[in-house]
């Protein structure tokens, strides 16, 4: 039988969360399977094995469980086996009752492609309900194929490219310390005080004691006029 529309996403818990879970009803189940019986689940996880439940016929939309349920939960190992192929059987037709697709010699390529052609399930969740229906399908009874595997193919454009490192820039030598000239002096932007140093003679000759007085005096002059005392 061929799926002629796409389903929901398929179970992508996984199948142990599942088991282990329903495995606690072995000796009869509730009336109704609902979120108070997950206490000790995440948010997540009770929402991923109530989803997974309500796809593979174990319970009704309202939680109620369903013979198969029953028979899986309660049966002896022969009649767990037989309720899972049933339910497998049931919703993954285009997985087990088919002849273009057969488990038993598929490649995960394949498994991948039958899954993204009849579900909605993509990237991560897509390779989550791979490793789920093959651990079910093996829990069943069926023989699954040593060459599928659930992750996909590398693909060389998510390679990562070698980062270039950056060339170190060529070291700038130590240029010497020059001492600003005269000109660049904060004093010097004073006309007075420039043009008195200007009158000073040569080091080394001669400067009579007047001359020097009287430039002396001078510059206390200019000295009050250009720094005014605070």
């Amino acid at each position: 039988m061929e799926a002629t529309e796409k389903k929901t996403v398929p179970p992508y818990v996984a199948y142990t969360t599942l088991s282990n879970f329903i495995d606690r009803f072995k000796q009869g189940l509730p009336s109704r399977i609902d979120r108070g019986l997950m206490g000790s689940m995440s948010g997540a996880a009770q929402s991923q094995v109530i989803t997974a439940m309500r796809y593979l016929g174990m319970i009704s939309e309202n939680g109620l469980p369903t013979q198969l349920m029953k028979q899986y939960a309660t049966g002896d190992e022969g009649e767990r086996k037989n309720a899972l192929g049933k339910m497998l059987v049931a919703s993954y037709p285009f997985l087990f009752d088919t002849d273009t697709f057969n488990i038993s010699f598929a490649t995960g390529q394949q498994l991948r492609e039958a899954l993204e052609a009849n579900t909605t399930a993509t990237g991560e969740t897509l390779d989550r309900c791979m490793s789920f229906v093959k651990d079910a399908a093996r829990e069943a009874g069926f023989t699954v194929s040593p060459y599928i595997n659930s992750k996909p193919p590398r693909s060389t454009s998510s390679r990562r490219k070698p980062v270039a490192k950056p060339r170190p820039s060529p070291k700038t030598p130590d240029r010497p310390v020059v001492p600003p000239t005269h000109s660049e002096l904060p004093a010097h932007t004073s006309l007075l005080l420039s043009g008195l140093f200007q009158r000073l003679p040569k080091p080394g000759t001669a400067w009579p004691k007047e001359d020097r007085e009287r430039w002396v005096q001078t510059l206390q002059n200019v000295l009050l006029l250009e720094y005014p005392e605070a």
